[in-house]
């Protein structure tokens, strides 16, 4: 007969394993955004596929679905666990400041788009924050969030939230690939 504990472990991987795999994904996205970003710089003309791409990711899937089902499970942590809760309660705040700050880019590079050469400074300023926040809430993510919810929710949790993991599938990995993510992909995909 199988532990509660291995039920348990059993019971949380799936959508463990998801918000897992879509970090390393949204890592393989930053990547590719700070390349071109850095293109940007030099002056060189960057893949505005990919910056879009990217730009659209985090608003369209991130914004939208990865980080509401994040905020889900902390709700089921208050509930199960107040004060491994109350050490995460940033956690909301921090998709809110990444969804600021990620329209605060598109801004400028519709501006950019415009041609408004004095903002190519301003997106690569903006886009450097946008990835350094980004990078610094997933490991802050995999370093606590994660953790707290493996220790903390029981099976019946997981078994409630497993219907929000089945509603949206990362655009990255559906087949075939919307048009917007096309170059994106193939980047992530590139040694």
């Amino acid at each position: 007969m199988p532990s509660e504990q291995s039920y348990r472990k059993r019971t949380m991987t799936q959508p463990i394993q998801q918000l897992t795999d879509e970090h390393g994904r949204i890592r393989g996205m930053l990547s590719c955004f700070e390349a071109q970003l850095d293109r940007f710089e030099r002056a060189e003309r960057p893949d505005y596929e990919i910056l879009e791409g990217s730009i659209a990711y985090c608003q369209e899937y991130l914004d939208r679905w990865h980080h509401p089902r994040e905020d889900a499970l902390l709700e089921l942590l208050q509930r199960r666990a107040p004060p491994e809760a109350g050490a995460c309660a940033e956690l909301e705040e921090l998709h809110l400041r990444l969804a600021r700050t990620t329209g605060e880019v598109v801004k400028v590079f519709e501006e950019v788009e415009r041609d408004a050469e004095y903002s190519r400074a301003r997106l690569v300023e903006m886009g450097r924050i946008l990835v350094d926040d980004y990078r610094r809430h997933l490991d802050w993510e995999e370093a606590n969030f994660f953790p707290a919810l493996r220790g903390h929710l029981l099976p019946e949790d997981w078994r409630e939230i497993a219907p929000r993991f089945a509603d949206a599938s990362d655009p990255l990995t559906q087949s075939p690939i919307d048009q917007r993510y096309r170059i994106l992909f193939s980047a992530l995909d590139e040694p």
